[in-house]
């Protein structure tokens, strides 16, 4: 279960960092007068700093969907680690 998480965390990562990569295409977005002007008088590229945003907005909605997807399985680890401990707690000497 946990190699699969992994791998599913690992997989979303670089579908992430492949969805900024590639050709550009040229849009039109509209965002207030007073804050394209900040934006202009610090310059801040405006396509760049939009496209930073959507791929935020993206893994937090993919994240969101699946701590939702696995919350039963990630309650059901802590309740053990709760019931049972870590393995080597014995051990430990933190």
């Amino acid at each position: 279960m946990r190699r699969q998480l992994a791998e599913e965390s690992r997989a979303t990562y670089f579908s992430l960092a492949l969805l900024s990569e590639g050709g550009k295409k040229k849009m039109s977005l509209s965002i207030s007068e007073p804050l394209a002007e900040a934006a202009r008088q610090l310059n801040i590229n405006l396509s760049r700093a939009a496209e930073t945003g959507i791929l935020q907005e993206i893994k937090r909605r993919r994240d969101s969907a699946w701590l939702e997807k696995n919350h039963l399985a990630i309650a059901a680890y802590n309740e053990r680690v709760e019931r049972e401990g870590l393995f080597g707690d014995e051990y430990r000497g933190f």
